[in-house]
């Protein structure tokens, strides 16, 4: 499952706190920065705290997991040539079959970029599994869990906040008000 949608920080700050105050989901960091370890955020503010929610030039990437979906989420070091990293040697990556993506554009040079939500299903993830050893058995998730709760979160986001859409990207209420003010939606 994959849906795109267009978000300014009010929007975003949203989408997290219905998945704080609505959903078991944990959150987690894609990955982490240079030299330190995965954060997992358990509140809006954390998150207000920490990121830009306005403007990012990388956006904000993120794991959603619950036990429900019984696989487990993989915290993997990830080696680095100093030489190249600044003199960093590691950092962490959140890796596992079943976890859902959660990804916030930024606002940079007047465009805003598209933020999105996705997830392998079974059948991808089979696909990859003798390719990928690290993110161990596809069979250990439970895709029908996993399915539903893509779906809670789809759902409350397109249904629920989205005021219209381009093409089927959603376009939630702030990212609406600025492109009326001359933002470009990407």
């Amino acid at each position: 499952m994959n849906y795109d949608f267009f978000a300014d920080k009010a929007d975003k700050l949203k989408v997290l706190d219905f998945i704080f105050k609505d959903t078991d989901l944990h959150v987690y960091d894609l990955g982490s920065p240079f030299g330190q370890e995965i954060c997992e955020y358990k509140t809006v503010d954390e998150i207000a705290s920490k990121f830009d929610l306005d403007i990012d030039e990388f956006g904000m990437t993120f794991q959603l997991w619950t036990p429900r979906h019984k696989g487990k989420p993989i915290f993997r070091k990830v080696d680095l040539d100093p030489k190249r990293c600044n003199g960093h040697t590691f950092r962490y990556s959140t890796e596992g079959w079943g976890l859902i993506q959660l990804y916030f554009g930024g606002l940079n040079n007047n465009e805003l970029k598209h933020s999105h939500i996705g997830h392998f299903n079974e059948k991808g993830a089979l696909k990859w599994e003798n390719t990928n050893k690290v993110n161990g058995l596809v069979s250990l998730w439970d895709w029908s869990e996993i399915q539903q709760t893509s779906r809670k979160l789809k759902y409350h986001i397109h249904n629920k906040l989205t005021t219209r859409k381009i093409g089927s990207f959603g376009v939630l209420p702030g990212a609406d008000q600025l492109e009326k003010q001359g933002i470009i939606l990407r």
